[in-house]
């Protein structure tokens, strides 16, 4: 996963910059990511990411150190831009059903 850090760290978080997002430029597609547990046993709260159609985005804490829920409103972060479609398909990865195939 390549990305940069295109803002200053704020405190803000996911929801809220998609949304800004959102209404600075309505073509803007928002990508929502179910919480999950992770392949090493650590539980992440649910995502929001977002793509203007020439990347893709999100607002992420630097320390990445799976805080609790209730610290996960409003926290210190910056936006990172990654490529084109890596917010379609890390949704998709994070939204997917274990266990079976979709048909």
């Amino acid at each position: 996963m390549k990305c940069e850090t295109v803002s200053e760290e704020y405190i803000s978080n996911c929801m809220i910059e998609a949304i800004k997002a959102k209404i600075h430029n309505s073509s803007v597609k928002i990508y929502f990511c179910k919480p999950r547990i992770t392949e090493n046993g650590n539980f992440q709260m649910c995502h929001f990411m977002w793509s203007d159609g020439k990347h893709s985005y999100d607002f992420s804490d630097s320390d990445n150190d799976g805080k609790r829920w209730y610290k996960t409103l409003l926290f210190k972060g910056s936006i990172r831009k990654f490529d084109k479609d890596f917010a379609k398909e890390y949704s998709n990865y994070r939204n997917r059903k274990k266990g079976g195939s979709r048909a």
